[in-house]
């Protein structure tokens, strides 16, 4: 554990060699490292070189710049350095200017070297309790933005608050989409590596930000894949009405990408979008060192053979009765793309046909 730095700020010529004295054994043990100036001014050239200065000492009656001045400068930079007044000031006045200036605690001269000790201990005490406050904040914002990145900002909110974020493993009614580059395979073997994960990256933002619009998360990304789940952690009414609102947002985004594609010279590109309804697993899953949240079943795998499907019908968009039907019946009515009643269709790994609707999405 690193000493914790201290300033000493007095203009009395002996004060420096009291210091040292009294605390040599602190300083050969590296508890505490003291750095010394004679007023305000040399204080704050000492604590804007070094910045990770834990507390300081300070004396009020200095030449230059007195110590309630520079209590004064300090508040106003905002600076996180915890000070302990060491004054023959001891009037109630001067205390409580200093304390209104942001000053933790108080000794007064001449001093009892024991007593700073304790004064000084505990203070560098509560520095290491906020700085644990700290840590613990930081690390919950981080995981709030990590969330963030694949949850809807409302959903990463009420995520970070819970316990047990996503709940217990169960079985419940989610929408599921699916959406890819159309020959992103192909494309990206023409291409520098760095200019396919620029590529991923613009196209996973736009798309994530139609996902995240529309309340729905990312459950994971698969190379260019975008696999997106609507109802989780809880299930509502409008998942499935969200889940084909979001493939006509996504054909949207991408319309007006390619818009900027083509000034730049760049080539348009065409995306597939597979959606599905219905009952799937959710929960962890992995081993005891490494655990993922996942969503798995039936309604999850038909969902990406529709995705599938969109090459072979030539049309962006593929949607199984099961969430037309369900989008239809949410609050009486859906803003959803017109879609074309295709008819049944056999499915690679599926023994019944599956009822499909296409869009054939924007002009």
């Amino acid at each position: 554990m690193p000493p914790s730095k201290i300033l000493a700020v007095d203009d009395e010529p002996d004060f420096e060699l009291l210091i040292t004295q009294r605390f040599r054994r602190q300083i050969r043990d590296k508890e505490f490292e003291f750095r010394f100036a004679h007023h305000g001014e040399e204080a704050l050239t000492v604590l804007n070189a070094e910045p990770d200065i834990d507390l300081m000492l300070l004396d009020i009656n200095m030449p230059v710049m007195d110590g309630l001045t520079l209590l004064n400068r300090l508040r106003e930079q905002r600076s996180e350095v915890r000070t302990i007044m060491v004054s023959a000031y001891g009037d109630m006045e001067n205390l409580r200017t200093a304390m209104n200036r942001g000053a933790f605690d108080f000794v007064t001269k001449p001093v009892d070297f024991s007593d700073l000790e304790i004064t000084v201990r505990k203070t560098i005490d509560d520095i290491a309790r906020l700085r644990e406050i700290d840590g613990r904040r930081q690390a919950a914002e981080r995981a709030r933005s990590n969330l963030a990145r694949y949850f809807s900002p409302h959903f990463a909110a009420m995520l970070a608050e819970r316990d047990e974020p996503l709940g217990a493993v169960r079985r419940q009614n989610v929408a599921v989409l699916f959406c890819d580059i159309v020959g992103f395979t192909r494309m990206a073997e023409a291409m520098a590596p760095e200019a396919v994960v620029t590529l991923l990256r613009l196209f996973h933002d736009r798309m994530t930000a139609q996902i995240f619009a529309c309340g729905g998360s990312v459950e994971k990304y698969i190379g260019d894949e975008i696999f997106a789940v609507f109802g989780v952690p809880e299930p509502t009414g409008d998942d499935a009405a969200n889940a084909l609102r979001c493939g006509r947002m996504m054909l949207e985004a991408l319309n007006a990408w390619n818009r900027e594609r083509e000034a730049a010279g760049e080539p348009r590109l065409a995306i597939g979008i597979g959606l599905n309804y219905g009952q799937a697993v959710l929960g962890d899953v992995g081993s005891e060192q490494t655990l993922s949240f996942t969503v798995i079943g039936d309604t999850v795998n038909t969902a990406s053979r529709l995705q599938a499907l969109t090459r072979s019908l030539a049309t962006p968009l593929v949607a199984a009765d099961a969430i037309v039907q369900a989008a239809g019946t949410a609050n009486g009515a859906v803003d959803a793309p017109a879609l074309s009643d295709r008819g049944s269709h056999e499915l690679r790994g599926r023994t019944a046909p599956v009822r499909i609707w296409t869009w054939d999405g924007l002009s």
